[in-house]
């Protein structure tokens, strides 16, 4: 029967398995991303590592339920086989992992003597020694060295000690994941030892010991080969664990039923071990007794009728037989076993039975009857002295019993499989719909308020994503009512500096109109009127047009925009507000081809910049220069595939007080701003525009000495 030690120990290869199909699903999906040798040979050992637990555990339950030693040698053969694949797999793993070059390929010839272990252990003869409660065998086969199973877990012992030397060549979150893998590895090397504890010397806590080995070692192999060295996580793995709703649930979930089954399992099992003794002591008793009541009821004593009687009442495994008053066996079922009249009477039971009581208890090994540990009965014989002994081997006279736990334990499996199918779809069903509203406010955060979430469910989550939904549209609204806001204000920014502007032209065209009455005559004076008027009237044209084109809304229309000239009109329309405070502009623009855009929009996103960079050295009361630089060239996309993309560069720097380091990364924030009349869309708006282009800008700032804006946009562009 098990104890309760054992049942716990069961219940730990369960969550084992439980852990390796999540290993086995996570390195799946890695190797399908990344193709990576890796990662496969990860997956494959995983694999491995699930066949060893549950051929293990129907090895177990083959031998619970007494099924044929055939049915069990062959579980043990596969069983052996698989170990010595995880072996190879381990030393295949070893050289992919830490990319040894040649010794590779001494590793994968290790392949052919590894299929030769496995076709001995499927020709050898199998020899299966179990001891009284221990569920798992000493295996030996006629083909194999006796140190063939320590050998097994060499591997992993060399696995770990490779990682943990590694991690000191290693630096930060890296040496803290090989670390992890490091002593995972040795944690599970460990395994055959424990293994091996229990199956000699008959404690079940060794038993325990090995699965929490496994359990601990591939949970740990797991966290650190499939956490990146920058991730997060990388300086404390565990904590992964705690990074979703979907391991946090799970996990706990599965543990608490695991747990409730363990205490029902165990306090049932105990309750029914304690039902069947009772009943098996009481059955072998009462045959006890009905034995000695027909003894009795001779006239005399007859050696050969009790013989008879005795054999009549065994039946397979049941033995019973008869003592004289000296403690002698005087009939047995066993005719060689009554003429040798065997002396029982040291032993402990057969001293209560001369004593004249009767009882039940489980009897010690006896070197006269076998060395077999039993179950029994006792009653005295009054009328002749002796009595009448039942006994059975402990193993056949708790089979019912431990058929029962085996297929409690089967039963109870099968819940927890449903049980955590269950939880995982739940956890799931819970968990997407999180997962779609952080995707929303992460565009949000970015800036794309068109973002819809679409959860369909009539629970809180539901009305959370609902009132998301409604509460992205009311921020579109007023996006575009800031955006508005936004251009009207870089209006008025620009009808104050172009009032200047067009002032020029005014009093030289006033003064022209005034004297051309009276100088019409004079060629000198038609010759400058001819020549200055119309330029004057022209620049006032330009002045207005482009004032015109950026305060028009306009749809997004993709046309070729040359950048250079773009940026031209920018520093005309800004050039009055500049004079005005002491700001020059330097343009160093290279010959660039046409970049697919929306001008309107392209205008917008450089203004604001340009903008920026004016009030910032007006702010400084100093003056200053804005130098804006053009130039092409090529983007590395990183892959996988890498590739290049012809990209323009804009380039926009001034000489202002510069911008403070924490805040460099609120920059682009909506709504932040350090300007006592800003609304803070400015940059945000800019941003956005120039994503849409699938474009990208950088900023660099030093106190004191400036900031340069760098916007790359790609030469061509197929949908904004």
């Amino acid at each position: 029967m098990l104890s309760p030690i054992t049942v716990i120990g069961i219940f730990t290869e369960i969550f084992v398995c439980g852990i390796l199909l999540s290993g086995i699903f996570s390195f799946a999906r890695q190797f399908l991303a990344s193709r990576q040798l890796k990662s496969l040979l990860f997956l494959l050992l995983f694999v491995s590592l699930l066949v060893f637990t549950v051929l293990t555990i129907l090895s177990q339950a083959a031998y619970n339920l007494d099924r044929p030693l055939s049915e069990i040698e062959t579980l043990q053969k596969y069983l052996t086989s698989g170990l010595v694949l995880t072996a190879f797999l381990i030393l295949a793993l070893w050289g992919a992992k830490f990319d040894l070059g040649r010794i590779n390929w001494l590793i994968y010839a290790l392949l052919v003597p590894a299929g030769y272990l496995i076709f001995l252990v499927f020709s050898s003869r199998v020899s299966l020694t179990f001891r009284q409660e221990i569920i798992d065998p000493l295996v030996n086969f006629s083909q194999l060295p006796p140190l063939f199973n320590p050998l097994l877990s060499l591997p992993w012992g060399l696995l770990g000690a490779f990682y943990l030397a590694w991690s000191y060549l290693k630096g930060g979150s890296s040496r803290v994941l090989l670390l992890c893998s490091g002593l995972s590895a040795l944690i599970i090397s460990t395994l055959y030892l424990w293994g091996l504890l229990y199956i000699n010397l008959g404690n079940p806590i060794f038993l325990l010991f090995s699965w929490v080995a496994l359990l601990l070692g591939s949970l740990g192999l797991m966290l650190g080969e499939l956490i990146p060295p920058d991730s997060e996580f990388a300086a404390r793995p565990l904590s992964l664990l705690r990074s979703r709703v979907l391991f946090k649930l799970l996990y706990i979930f599965v543990l608490l039923i695991i747990i409730l089954f363990e205490i029902t399992t165990v306090i049932t099992i105990e309750i029914s071990k304690s039902a069947v003794k009772r009943q098996v002591f009481n059955n072998y008793l009462e045959i006890a007794r009905g034995v000695a009541a027909n003894v009795e009821e001779m006239p005399s004593f007859d050696q050969a009728k009790v013989q008879r009687l005795v054999e009549e009442r065994t039946q397979k495994a049941r033995a019973v037989y008869i003592i004289d008053r000296s403690g002698r066996i005087v009939a047995h079922p066993d005719v060689t076993t009554a003429k040798l009249k065997i002396d029982l009477s040291s032993t402990p039971y057969v001293r209560e039975l001369l004593a004249g009581r009767a009882g039940a208890e489980e009897f010690p090994a006896d070197e006269g009857l076998g060395l077999d540990e039993k179950v029994g009965a006792f009653y005295p014989v009054h009328k002749f002295g002796g009595g009448v002994i039942v006994d059975e081997p402990r193993r056949s006279a708790y089979a019912e019993m431990r058929q029962l736990e085996t297929n409690s334990l089967l039963f109870i499996i099968a819940g927890i499989i449903f049980t955590v199918l269950t939880g995982v779809f739940f956890a799931q069903s819970l968990e997407r719909p999180i997962h779609q509203l952080i995707k929303g406010a992460q565009a949000v955060s970015k800036g794309d308020l068109n973002y819809q979430i679409s959860v369909s469910s009539i629970d809180e989550i539901g009305s959370l994503a609902r009132a998301f939904n409604r509460m992205t549209r009311d921020l579109k609204d007023s996006q575009e009512k800031l955006i508005m806001s936004e251009k009207l204000a870089s209006l008025g920014t620009l009808a104050a500096g172009m009032a200047h502007e067009i002032k020029n032209p005014l009093v030289s065209l006033r003064t022209f109109s005034q004297l051309l009455m009276q100088k019409w005559e004079d060629k000198e004076f038609r010759d400058k009127f001819a020549a200055i008027v119309p330029s004057e009237i022209e620049r006032i044209n330009k002045i207005a047009e482009s004032l015109l084109k950026f305060g028009r809304p306009g749809k997004p229309e993709l046309t070729q925009v040359n950048l250079n000239s773009l940026l031209e009109e920018i520093l005309q329309l800004l050039e009055g507000e500049a004079r005005k405070s002491n700001v020059r502009f330097t343009a160093k623009f290279a010959e660039l081809p046409e970049v697919t855009g929306d001008a309107s929009q392209l205008n917008q996103a450089f203004l604001n910049i340009i903008l920026n960079a004016v009030q910032a050295l007006s702010d400084a009361g100093k003056g200053g220069e804005v130098l804006i630089k053009t130039d092409v060239g090529e983007v590395v996309k990183l892959g996988p595939p890498k590739k290049t993309e012809p990209s323009l560069f804009v380039e926009i720097t001034d000489t202002g007080p510069g911008i403070e380091p924490e805040k460099i990364k609120q920059l682009f924030d909506p709504f932040f701003t350090t300007k006592i009349k800003g609304t803070g869309m400015g940059l945000p708006i800019t941003l956005k525009i120039i994503e849409e282009h699938k474009g990208s800008i950088k900023v660099k700032s030093e106190l004191g000495k400036g900031t340069t804006f760098l916007v790359t946009l790609p030469e061509k562009l197929e949908k904004v």
